[in-house]
C-alpha cells in the first residue's frame, strides 16, 4: 500500500533530505510538495478529501506561518508534524496550539527517535481515517433507516386504505364476480408492496411497527388481508 505525503518546506535541500530519510523506513512512500503555502491552499481546496498519512508542515515560508495556515483548519483530523530550524523558544508552543500534533527541530530528522515518531503519527492518522469512514458510515444508515421508515409509513396508509376496501369488496355479497376478481388482485398486489416494505426494513433491521395504531379514533389492529389473519 503506498503511503501519502505531503510536505510543505521552501527549503528544497530540506525536503530532499527529508524525503531520503523517509524512504529509509515507510514503505511505497508518494510524495506530494509544496514551497509556498498559496500553492498548497489551492491544492487542498480542490481536494474532497486528504488522503495523507503524514502531513510535515514548516513554519517558516516566503508567504505566511505554517502556524496560521494550521490555523485555518486545513488538518482537523490528521496530525501535522509540525518543524523548523528557528530555535525561538515560543514556536513549539505556537505550532501546537495551532493544531500540530507534534514539533520537531529539523536537525532532529537524523536522529534515532525520528523513525518511531514518524510511525507513531501516521499510525493516528490511519486509525482517525478509520474512525471518520465508521462515523460516515454509521450516518448513511440512520439516514437510510430514517427515509425507509418514512416511507412505509407513507405507503401503509393509503395502502391500508386500499387493501380494506377491496377486502369488504371480495367479502360483499352484492359485488359481480368480475369486481371480486378485482379485488383480489389489488390484495394481492398490496400485499406484494407491503411485504417488499417489510423485508426492505429487515434487511436494515428497522424495528417492527406497534401491531395496533388509532386512525380516525378507530383502533386498527392489522390490514385486512394480511397476517394473522391468514393464519
Amino acid at each position: 500500500m503506498k503511503n501519502q505525503i505531503l510536505l510543505i518546506d521552501d527549503d528544497n535541500s530540506f525536503r530532499k533530505l527529508l524525503s531520503v530519510r523517509l524512504k529509509s523506513f515507510i514503505a511505497e512512500p508518494v510524495f506530494t510538495e509544496f514551497d509556498h503555502l498559496a500553492s498548497a491552499r489551492k491544492f487542498l481546496q480542490e481536494q474532497e478529501s486528504l488522503p495523507f498519512e503524514l502531513v510535515v508542515l514548516d513554519q517558516h515560508l516566503p508567504d505566511g506561518s505554517g502556524s496560521d495556515f494550521l490555523a485555518e483548519g486545513w488538518f482537523q483530523d490528521i496530525a501535522v508534524l509540525s518543524v523548523s530550524s528557528d530555535d525561538a523558544p515560543e514556536i513549539p508552543g505556537q505550532s501546537i496550539t495551532a493544531g500540530a500534533g507534534y514539533f520537531l527541530s529539523k536537525k532532529s530528522i537524523s536522529e534515532p527517535l525520528f523513525a518511531p515518531l514518524v510511525r507513531g503519527l501516521m499510525e493516528r492518522n490511519r486509525l482517525m481515517k478509520e474512525l471518520l469512514s465508521s462515523r460516515v458510515n454509521n450516518a448513511v444508515i440512520d439516514s437510510i433507516k430514517t427515509h425507509v421508515g418514512t416511507l412505509r409509513h407513507e405507503v401503509n396508509n393509503p395502502l391500508g386504505a386500499v387493501l380494506g376496501a377491496a377486502y369488504l369488496l371480495r367479502m360483499s355479497e352484492q359485488a359481480t364476480p368480475e369486481q371480486k376478481e378485482a379485488a383480489e388482485l389489488v390484495e394481492r398486489s398490496g400485499k406484494r408492496i407491503k411485504h417488499v416494505l417489510d423485508e426492505i426494513c429487515k434487511a436494515i433491521e428497522l424495528e417492527t411497527p406497534l401491531q395496533a395504531v388509532n386512525k380516525a379514533n378507530q383502533r386498527v389492529f392489522h390490514i385486512p388481508g394480511d397476517k394473522p389473519w391468514e393464519e
